[in-house]
Order: C-alpha cells, then sequence, then structure tokens
C-alpha cells in the first residue's frame, strides 16, 4: 500500500501532465509553492485573502495528536496533542501562504515546505497544502516533523528521501491525527458533489476562518472569501 501511495505522489506530474508549480517562496528551509490540484473539480475559492495575523492564528491552532495501538489507548488513555508549528514556523510561513492563497487560480492549491535540521530533532521535514472552497479552509499536514528514515517503510531508501517535490506525500502512515483549537472552529462539511481526498483522512483538517476569529474575540475578523484583499 505503501509504495501505491509513493508512485502516485511523486509521479503526479509525470503521469498526468500536470504543469510545473509556481514558486511564490523559497529559502535554504522553506518552499511555498503553487500547484495545480487534480481534484479541484468547479474550483476553489481562489483567489483567497487572508491577514497574516489571522493566518498566525490559524497555524498556532493546528494540533498533532500521535496515534496510539488500541491496547496501550486503553492502558495510558488517548496522547496529549502537540502544536504542529512552533511560534516561529507560524510566524515565518504566514506572511507566504497569505501571499499565494492571494495568487491562487481556482484550479490550484498551495503547498508548504519546511526543512527542520537541530541537535534535538536531526534532520525532519514539515509538508503540506492548503485551500480555501466556499468559506472553509482545508489544510493536509502530510509530513510533521517527519524524519527520512520513516520512508523506508514505503521501501524507499532513506538518502533518497527529501519531499520537496512532492509536500503532500507523506513518508510515514498514519502516525498522527491533525486536530484545531478552538474545536469549535473545525468543521466537517457535506458536500454530495464535490469531495477532496486524502490517503491519510487523518491529516487532513477543516477550519472555518470566521470561526476562528469570532472565538478569539478578534475585531479583524472577515469573509476570507471577499475578492478585495484584507490590508
Amino acid at each position: 500500500m505503501g509504495g501505491m501511495l509513493l508512485c502516485m505522489f511523486a509521479c503526479l506530474d509525470a503521469c498526468t501532465n500536470v504543469p510545473p508549480p509556481r514558486t511564490v517562496y523559497q529559502d535554504v528551509r522553506t518552499a511555498v509553492q503553487l500547484r495545480v490540484d487534480p481534484q479541484a473539480g468547479t474550483g476553489h475559492s481562489h483567489p483567497a485573502h487572508l491577514q497574516v495575523e489571522q493566518m498566525v492564528r490559524i497555524l498556532s491552532g493546528i494540533r498533532v495528536q500521535p496515534d496510539r495501538r488500541t491496547a496501550y489507548r486503553i492502558l495510558a488513555g488517548e496522547a496529549e496533542t502537540a502544536p504542529a508549528f512552533t511560534v516561529a514556523e507560524a510566524l515565518a510561513l504566514a506572511p507566504h501562504l497569505v501571499k499565494a492563497l492571494s495568487a491562487a487560480k481556482p484550479d490550484e492549491l498551495v503547498t508548504f515546505y519546511r526543512r527542520i535540521s537541530d541537535s534535538s530533532t536531526g534532520l525532519a521535514y514539515t509538508t503540506g497544502g492548503l485551500f480555501m472552497r466556499e468559506g472553509h479552509l482545508y489544510l493536509v499536514l502530510a509530513n510533521y516533523r517527519q524524519s527520512p528514515s520513516d520512508a523506508m517503510s514505503l521501501g524507499i531508501p532513506a538518502y533518497e528521501i527529501d519531499p520537496y517535490d512532492t509536500p503532500l506525500m507523506s513518508l510515514k502512515r498514519a502516525g498522527y491525527t491533525v486536530t484545531f483549537v478552538p474545536q469549535e472552529a473545525e468543521v466537517h462539511p457535506v458536500d454530495n458533489q464535490w469531495k477532496w481526498e486524502f490517503p491519510d483522512r487523518g491529516k487532513l483538517i477543516v477550519i472555518d476562518p470566521l470561526l476562528v476569529f469570532r472565538s478569539s474575540g478578534s475585531s479583524s475578523s472577515k469573509d476570507p472569501t471577499d475578492p478585495k484583499p484584507v490590508r
């Protein structure tokens, strides 16, 4: 199963003649790009406009909950959640994600790539993608501080793995579930006409940005699908 998933994501461009991504920002550790989304259907609600402050708040609300085996969960309970992004990461990514959403076409999604290398973590990657759809923000956290060695479960040598070109490819099946704080801002839209699929459903979350801002009492809340950018 892992090999099939790897092939699906790694060969997406070659198999479907998808045009190359449009780079919005790139440095030695970060990349934010716009990629054609084969699942866009009638089109996402792009371009979309958010304030940088709003994006920081959204990224700061993303949580990851490590998966536990049933037997261990019965004994020890559910694992505690942890922020998916540090304060520094949220501040670094937010301006570029906001810019990308404002430049995105209806058939595109925004992808992000963050390379982490320090004494405590070693080499790891946090990657994923996001897009706006009818007032909801869809966010995939494909990799959360994932080590290249995790990709060995997919049958690929660790030294060949760097998800820069495939930020929506998970280097490890499951491993964690994505949640959001405040919980009331997490939504589960039902749309019989359209559904965006991701192999690891626990890594896909749908957020109502307006509920995020209302819950925090923000006075800067604004419909993110408004065609006029927020200054």
